[in-house]
C-alpha cells in the first residue's frame, strides 16, 4: 500500500490526507474469530514527505495457543482381549475465555488397533474422521471443530483390537491443533488398555484324573476307578483337588508361547493319597502346552506290597560294608518274592556301636547290589528301594562322649 496515493485497495483516507490501512481505529479484540475479515498488509510504501503518516495498520501477533484447550482421553475398559471393541472418549474444554474455531483433533490409535467405521460421534452427532495420511494410517482427524466460551465437546469412537496384537499395554493419544497455524492448542490426552489372554483362544486348560492303577502299568484300564480328594499342585502354587471320580480341572493354567508352546509341571501331593497308596506314574510330570488347547495329565497310584529286610552289624564283615557269605544266598529268596508282583523294597538298618558313616555305607552297598541284580533280570516293573536307619541307643555312638570313632 502506498500511504500517500492511497490506492483503491486501501481502506479510507483520514483527515490528514494519509491512508488508513485498516478501517478499525484500534486493534481488534482477540475475541473476534480468526478469518472473519480483518485485513492487514505486510508491504507498505513510505515516501519522504511531511504529510506522510501511517495509521491503523494493526499487525496481528499469534498468541501462544498450547494449553488454551483442555483435553482428556478415557476408556471404560481396563483389560481387553483380541477381537474386542474398545470405546474411547475425547473431552475438549475451552479454557482461554474466547470462541475457538477451526480446530483439528488428531487421535493416534495404537498399532494393531482398527477404527470401527461409523462409530465416531461429535457431541452425539455422527461425524466420520479422516486419515491424516501419516503415522502408517494410525491418525484419525476431525476438522473444523468449534468451541464457544467455556464450551465442552465430546468425541466418541470405537476401536477393535486386532488379531495380531500381543499381550501388554497399549496407549491411545489425542491432541488438538489450530488448523491455520498447524500449532498445538492443547496438551496430550491418553488412555491405556491392557490386552490380556483370551480365555477361549489363548489360555490352555488342564484336565486329568488320579486313578487306582491296580496292575501298576501306568495306564487307566477297564475297572480302575479314580481316587477322590487327592491334591494336585503346580510349580507356581496352583492347587486343585480331585472329585469323587478322581477328576480335576485347572482353568487357564498357562498362556503358552505362541510359536513354541510352554512346559508345565504338575505334581501329586503323595501325602493326600489314601493310606498305603504309592505313585505308579511319573511324579511330577512335565508336559508341553499349546496355546488355546486343553491338555490331559493323568496320574496313577496303587497299594504296593512292601517287602522289608532288616539289617544290623552281625550280617556284615567287621568294620566293612560287605555282607557275610553266609547271608548272601538269602538275597535270591528276596528276588523270588519281588517277582510275585509289584512291590516296594524297604531296607532297614539298626545301628549299635558302629559309626554312622559305616552304617550308611552298608545300606548303600546292599541297595546297589539289589538294584544292579534286578536290572539285569529285566523283570516286570521298576523296583523302588527305600532305606531307613535307626539307632538302638537313639543316636550314633560317636554322639556319646568318649564313643568309638
Amino acid at each position: 500500500v502506498d500511504v500517500i496515493t492511497c490506492p483503491v485497495d486501501a481502506v479510507t483516507t483520514n483527515a490528514a490526507g494519509s491512508c488508513d490501512i485498516q478501517a478499525q481505529a484500534v486493534a481488534p479484540v482477540f475475541t473476534i474469530p480468526a478469518g472473519t475479515g480483518t485485513s492487514y498488509y505486510l508491504d507498505i510504501t513510505l515516501n519522504d514527505g511531511p504529510a506522510e503518516n501511517l495509521f491503523a495498520n494493526h499487525l496481528p501477533i499469534d498468541p501462544m495457543l498450547n494449553g488454551v484447550l483442555g483435553i482428556s482421553k478415557t476408556t471404560s475398559l481396563k483389560n481387553v482381549v483380541r477381537g474386542q471393541l474398545v470405546p474411547y472418549s475425547i473431552i475438549l474444554t475451552e479454557t482461554l475465555g474466547v470462541t475457538l474455531s477451526g480446530l483439528e483433533i488428531r487421535d493416534t490409535i495404537p498399532a494393531g488397533f482398527k477404527y470401527v467405521t461409523g462409530s465416531a460421534t461429535v457431541d452425539g452427532v455422527p461425524q466420520e474422521p479422516i486419515s491424516a495420511g501419516t503415522n502408517n494410517g494410525r491418525d484419525l482427524v476431525w476438522n473444523n471443530i468449534s468451541l464457544p466460551v467455556g464450551g465442552v465437546s465430546e468425541i466418541r469412537v470405537l476401536l477393535a483390537v486386532g488379531s495380531g496384537v500381543g499381550t501388554g499395554e497399549y496407549t491411545n493419544i489425542a491432541q488438538a491443533f489450530v488448523s491455520i497455524l498447524n500449532d498445538a492448542a492443547s496438551g496430550i490426552g491418553s488412555a491405556t488398555v491392557r490386552v490380556i489372554p483370551d480365555p477361549i483362544f489363548d489360555c490352555s486348560d488342564i484336565t486329568g484324573k488320579v486313578f487306582d492303577d491296580k496292575n501298576a502299568d501306568g495306564y487307566q484300564n477297564q475297572g480302575e476307578q479314580g481316587i477322590a480328594n487327592v491334591r494336585v499342585v503346580s510349580a507356581k502354587g496352583l492347587i486343585t483337588t480331585t472329585d469323587k471320580y478322581g477328576r480335576y480341572h485347572v482353568t487357564c493354567a498357562a498362556v503358552p508361547d505362541e510359536q513354541r508352546g510352554s512346559n508345565f509341571i504338575l505334581k501329586v501331593d503323595e501325602r493326600s493319597l489314601p493310606s498305603g497308596y504309592r505313585m505308579t506314574t511319573e511324579n511330577p510330570r512335565v508336559i508341553k502346552l499349546t496355546r488355546g488347547k486343553a491338555t490331559k495329565f493323568n496320574f496313577g497310584a496303587s497299594i504296593h506290597r512292601v517287602v522289608r529286610i532288616d539289617l544290623n552289624d552281625a550280617a556284615f564283615i567287621d568294620d566293612k560294608a560287605e555282607l557275610k557269605d553266609y547271608w548272601k544266598p538269602t538275597l535270591n529268596k528276596l528276588y523270588e518274592e519281588l517277582q510275585k508282583g509289584p512291590a516296594v523294597l524297604r531296607l532297614s538298618y539298626v545301628g549299635d556301636i558302629e559309626s554312622e558313616k559305616l552304617a550308611l555305607a552298608r545300606l548303600e552297598n546292599i541297595r546297589s547290589i539289589i538294584e544292579s541284580t534286578w536290572n539285569d533280570m529285566a523283570c516286570c516293573y521298576n523296583l523302588t528301594i527305600e532305606t531307613e536307619l535307626y539307632w538302638r541307643r537313639g543316636k550314633p555312638v560317636e554322639a556319646f562322649k568318649g564313643g568309638a570313632k
